[in-house]
């Protein structure tokens, strides 16, 4: 049954579609794939259809895990960069020194619109297919939904983008930015379509659980929602979600990051990985770049004193634990490692990521590993739900959300709150619920403070919270000393500028002017 899930990565290596193999020969925008070449009954339209997973998070990972974490985490105050300040591009994202030469940026801007000509033209292959009308539905509505993934990863990072969906030939570029609200308009209106044709979770079976579900495309409704400050959609979403019974949290919450929990009961949708001995480059490769020298780890991106400080001053020892693995401290879930070694004269903080661990008897000889990237979870609806509730100043339905949450890990949850009390402890609380998991630093660009700012505007830049904690308050033994990684990460934070990532100079160029840059860069 393994084997079955892991189906696109195993076609994606062995060509056994004329679609990938024709796509890796052409420029990102050439017209690769002729329909008629394939698509001519249903085992050939769900096997390219199938293919097309593999490419939200392809190619080798500084291309794409490496901008999600930094992306996602170390640019926010949940992490540094690690390994002694290495790695000059991710150094200048993290601390926010880079320009729009910036390499890695550059890659993941590439590797998205990859991606999305691929969606496109298999879309456009499945409508002039001869196949099942109703098969060909289900078929372009996943596909729908990796389009849009791909779409909410480029307007929260770049504001503005191209919208570009169908093929183009390989000379057009007659394209230019799309505004964001118009892009996140586009975006809800394809989810809600896709959740409409998609069957619940609980029909597939279990070889084909990683596949998109109704409740997927809801959950990455809700958060596009979110972003677009929909209140009142986020809260119709997530409840249809909680509502459906489709997902329950896991009882515990280490549960949900052990290695063989594979699209468990609080998954609503992950990014698979698989490695084997037949397929060694298949598996996940970001455990062995975030994990600890002394584990076989490269060493970046370590956790914070800050974001530990956020969980001691909860009394939350159960997430602290399986977040955050510290030096001379046991590791959670591995009792081969009593205690854990993070080499605190080289590491920032010695502190390691616990959510990407991989236990000593699990590991594979080569650094890649069978463990999925957990994309949207129940725990994060109900958080998104209590959100948006509590925007809506509906403080009991918000109230409600947030100690289901907190009830797992033992956490009292105070009933009385409202008003901007809730909307912090609310937003406390996806800090430590999702720590690491790659929303803190979308989170606070997108929240706005009581006079109306982005939250990362008091939080980043030489008088920000974050940076004052480091620079005169922290007592912390291992950053203080360790400064090969500047302890004022975050100073050179300009609000209004890097409250979005610039769009790479060669794109600029390459549209003759047509994609214009972001403010400031």
């Amino acid at each position: 049954m393994k084997s079955l899930r892991y189906i696109a990565l195993i076609l994606v290596v062995t060509g056994m579609t004329n679609c990938k193999k024709d796509f890796l020969q052409q420029e990102p925008y050439g017209n690769a794939i002729q329909a008629s070449t394939f698509y001519n009954n249903a085992e050939e339209a769900t096997g390219a259809t199938t293919v097309c997973y593999k490419y939200i998070d392809y190619d080798d990972w500084w291309q794409t895990q490496w901008f999600k974490q930094v992306g996602g985490e170390a640019a926010s105050d949940n992490e540094w960069i690690g390994v002694n300040g290495g790695q000059g591009t991710a150094v200048q994202a993290a601390h926010y020194t880079l320009n729009a030469e910036n390499d890695r940026i550059e890659a993941h801007w590439i590797m998205l619109y990859k991606s999305i000509y691929l969606f496109n033209a298999t879309i456009e292959g499945l409508q002039k297919s001869q196949v099942d009308p109703a098969l060909v539905q289900r078929l372009s509505a996943e596909l729908r939904f990796l389009r849009a993934f791909q779409y909410f990863e480029l307007v929260r990072n770049w504001g503005a983008v191209p919208l570009i969906t169908k093929t183009l030939s390989p000379t057009q570029n007659d394209y230019g930015r799309t505004s964001a609200s118009d892009v996140l308009a586009f975006l809800k209106a394809e989810l809600a379509d896709a959740a409409s044709l998609l069957p619940a979770k609980s029909v597939y079976s279990t070889s084909d659980k990683y596949r998109v579900s109704k409740g997927a495309a809801q959950a990455l409704l809700a958060k596009v929602d979110l972003y677009a400050e929909d209140w009142t959609g986020a809260l119709e979403q997530t409840n249809q979600i909680i509502s459906s019974g489709e997902y329950t949290l896991e009882p515990t919450f280490g549960n949900i990051w052990q290695t063989n929990n594979y699209n468990g009961r609080e998954s609503l949708f992950e990014i698979q990985f698989q490695w084997s001995t037949q397929f060694p480059n298949l598996g996940n490769v970001f455990p062995t770049t975030s994990m600890a020298p002394s584990e076989g780890g490269w060493g970046y991106f370590n956790p914070t004193s800050d974001l530990e400080n956020a969980f001691l001053s909860e009394g939350d020892n159960v997430r602290l634990n399986w977040t955050i693995m510290r030096h001379n401290q046991p590791v959670a879930g591995d009792p081969a490692v009593p205690l854990f070694n993070a080499n605190p004269s080289q590491e920032k903080s010695a502190r390691f990521n616990r959510k990407i661990y991989i236990p000593r008897t699990e590991r594979t000889p080569n650094g890649r590993f069978s463990k999925d990237h957990i994309y949207l979870r129940l725990a994060d609806v109900y958080l998104m739900n209590a959100e948006a509730a509590a925007m809506l100043q509906q403080p009991q339905q918000a109230l409600q959300s947030l100690r289901i949450v907190r009830s797992r890990v033992n956490l009292n949850t105070d009933m009385t709150l409202t008003g901007w009390n809730l909307i912090n402890a609310v937003r406390k609380e996806r800090r430590l619920e999702l720590a690491l998991e790659g929303d803190r630093l979308y989170d606070i660009r997108r929240w706005k403070d009581q006079a109306g700012q982005p939250v990362i505007n008091s939080i980043m830049g030489a008088n920000g919270s974050f940076v004052r904690y480091n620079t005169q308050v922290s007592t912390d033994p291992y950053e203080k000393t360790n400064n090969n990684e500047p302890q004022n990460k975050g100073a050179s934070f300009i609000a209004g500028t890097h409250n979005l990532w610039p769009i790479p100079t060669k794109e600029v160029i390459a549209s003759q002017g047509r994609i214009t840059q972001n403010p400031g860069y």
